[in-house]
């Protein structure tokens, strides 16, 4: 299969010329994928790598940070660019994947790849390609564990085997000159594997494995005779805590643990006996979001939930300019996207505000901050909706934190018996936070306000709001959304009767069940990837991993057990209530969507057609889940602003 193209002629004039200056920004300014994105800085901090769109196509570029000269270096023709990482300053690997289906597999599935270029000889190689007894049903082949001394081999994970139907997890060292990996750890027995850790030296400190059948979650050492040490052992039908990174000295792991209090800390494990330490960073307002980081697992800090990102480092002058930087960019959600080996640069994500998203530079030695790039240049700050954090008490008095997105260009004293439309996120143990969403901006460029509820069940607020959601599909979660439209209509923001609700995936649920629980609260229902029948849901993941798949477990913890607990389960599954629905629904759905199956929007489909409720389905040919083509997202943005014009009026 061809995964990369390395065509690169006549994009330079395009990519560098100027564009029109638009009074209003068009839909595609805020559903294409952003024109910049995945920026890295080099380990030397004189140039960055982007993937740029032009045309359509995904570009992989580098920039001198110097002379300011831009290189292309690599099409990602019919294949999905996901992200790029520096392995050393000479090398940039793009990952990239494609939904494809195998014979003999069921369902479609994410394939992978990673293609490694050299940026001194030009030269491609896609990494794995010319491996034998590759798996082939598997995606994640681009995952870099570590990086060998002298920069030129990665290590990388992949399932091997292809003759077996049980796949081993193992290591292999890969060459960045011809991409063909080498087995170094796993085999047979090792089914269960799931990560390993290396040192600087590239040996291997630590193997973690997760027997499904079991319950079991052990870490295992590897000891200097060269046999595994068993230094972990917890049974769980989910693990509890996540291996992140080595320490400095090689004689601790970072792990991630919940167990201990209601948030996420970060502690440290010896290698040698298990023993747990720490925490080193936790924070009783937020949660762990992520672990700064690099290619070679070496943790730097971590990075806080909440309505604005906020770090702990381990190096206090770091987390001084990090600090420095977020309070100079106040208002604005700031991620540390990545830094030079020294820590002299680091370049960040800068999200929300008055402005898209962009990428800037700081420079500790000259205290400078600059702008490197805009990810979506055709829109203006006065294009960017005011968004603002609110926070309302359900019914039984758990305050809900929430966002709300004000109209473009409607002063605040002007914002009265505004249309809105009710958006409630992903997940669903995802947040709404501070940032430029693309979706809520286009919808407050049509003239709509935008609430975005943090309903219970929500990450990022701690585990016990997270928690709090479990077995709450469709009932405190979706009271928890209910009252948020509620609590907008009674500070007269809001007019009751010009009110949508509008979701993805968990979020499409929820539209669902909106429009089956509070049939007279909305006059339209959208639901994008939306899942409808929760039985169904639950067949679908025992089938595809099993009645003891870790999977299956999570989903049952947050839903029921589909046979223990049918009534209850069918008594919040939107399909099974079509008789209820009283505003028109539009379905929209990716055909090649491997997280939530299409079938979930059929079934929705026919039901509400059954009763002769009013329904649109739009299936979208070729994209999945994301719908992360720019035709798929402009066919949606199209759609769904005459959906909503016809029937709250804007």
């Amino acid at each position: 299969m061809r995964l990369i193209s390395t065509t690169v002629a006549a994009i330079l004039v395009w990519a560098a010329g100027p564009q029109p200056a638009l009074a209003k920004p068009p839909l595609e300014a805020f559903g294409d994928v952003p024109r910049v994105r995945s920026m890295q800085l080099s380990p030397d901090g004189k140039k960055v790598a982007y993937l740029q769109r032009v045309d359509g196509i995904d570009v992989v570029f580098t920039y001198d940070l110097a002379t300011k000269a831009k290189t292309p270096l690599v099409r990602a023709d019919d294949i999905r660019a996901q992200y790029l990482r520096f392995v050393g300053n000479d090398h940039v690997v793009l990952v990239a994947s494609t939904s494809t289906r195998t014979f003999g597999f069921r369902g479609r599935y994410e394939v992978s790849a990673a293609l490694s270029i050299d940026l001194v000889t030009g030269k491609r190689v896609q990494l794995l390609r010319d491996t034998k007894n590759i798996f082939p049903a598997q995606g994640g082949l681009g995952r870099i564990l570590g990086v060998a001394p002298g920069g030129k081999d990665v290590f990388m994970p992949a399932y091997m085997d292809a003759s077996g139907s049980d796949p081993t997890f193992e290591l292999l060292k890969v060459p960045l000159e011809n991409g063909k990996g080498t087995r170094t750890e796993g085999g047979r027995g090792n089914s269960s594997s799931q990560d390993y850790l290396l040192d600087k030296a590239g040996k291997v400190v630590l193997r973690e494995d997760f027997i499904e059948s079991t319950s079991q979650h052990i870490l295992r050492a590897r000891q200097a005779d060269g046999e595994w040490k068993e230094i972990y052992r917890k049974a769980t039908p989910l693990p509890q805590i996540n291996v992140v990174g080595l320490s400095e000295d090689g004689k601790s792991v970072y792990t991630i643990d919940a167990n201990d209090s209601e948030f996420m800390s970060l502690h440290t494990m010896s290698v040698a006996d298990g023993t747990m330490s720490g925490p080193v960073f936790d924070r009783e307002d937020a949660e762990i979001a992520s672990v700064i980081s690099d290619i070679n697992r070496a943790v730097y800090g971590v990075r806080y939930s909440g309505m604005f990102p906020s770090y702990d480092m381990m190096d206090a002058g770091v987390e001084t300019d990090v600090n420095n930087v977020l309070d100079a960019l106040s208002g604005s959600a700031v991620y540390l996207a990545s830094w030079s080996d020294d820590w002299s640069k680091m370049l960040f994500l800068v999200d929300g505000g008055k402005n898209a998203e962009r990428y800037m530079l700081y420079d500790r030695a000259t205290r400078t901050l600059s702008v490197i790039a805009s990810a979506r240049p055709d829109i203006k700050p006065e294009d960017v909706g005011e968004v603002t954090t609110i926070e309302y008490k359900a019914r039984d008095g758990l305050k809900i934190p929430a966002l709300v997105t004000w109209p473009t260009g409607v002063p605040a004293d002007a914002r009265k018996n505004l249309p809105l439309i009710v958006m409630p996120h992903g997940g669903p143990e995802a947040y709404d936070s501070v940032g430029f969403d693309w979706l809520a901006q286009f919808l407050a460029n049509e003239g709509y306000a935008v609430l975005q509820p943090n309903f219970r069940g929500s990450a990022g607020f701690g585990e016990a709001f997270a928690k709090a959601g479990y077995g709450e599909w469709g009932r405190k979660m979706q009271d928890d959304i209910t009252d948020g439209a509620n609590a907008l209509t009674r500070m007269g923001w809001a007019d009751p009767n010009r009110m949508c609700i509008v979701g993805w995936s968990y979020g499409g649920y929820a539209a669902l069940a909106g429009g089956a629980s509070s049939p007279d609260m909305y006059k339209c229902v959208a639901a994008v990837a939306g899942v409808s029948d929760l039985r169904e849901m639950l067949f679908t993941e025992r089938r595809d991993h099993g009645a003891n798949g870790s999977a299956v477990v999570y989903w049952q913890f947050l839903i029921g057990d589909p046979d223990k607990d049918r009534e209850a389960i069918d008594a919040v599954s939107p399909a099974l209530h079509a008789d209820k629905f009283k505003a028109p629904v539009l379905l929209v759905h990716g055909v090649s969507d491997s997280t939530v199956p299409i079938q979930q929007s059929q079934i929705m489909n026919d039901a509400l057609k059954r009763a002769n409720k009013q329904v649109e389905f739009i299936r979208i040919e070729g994209d999945d889940h994301s719908l992360v083509d720019n035709d798929s997202r402009r066919l949606l943005l199209t759609k769904l602003g005459e959906f909503l014009k016809t029937y709250i009026g804007k």
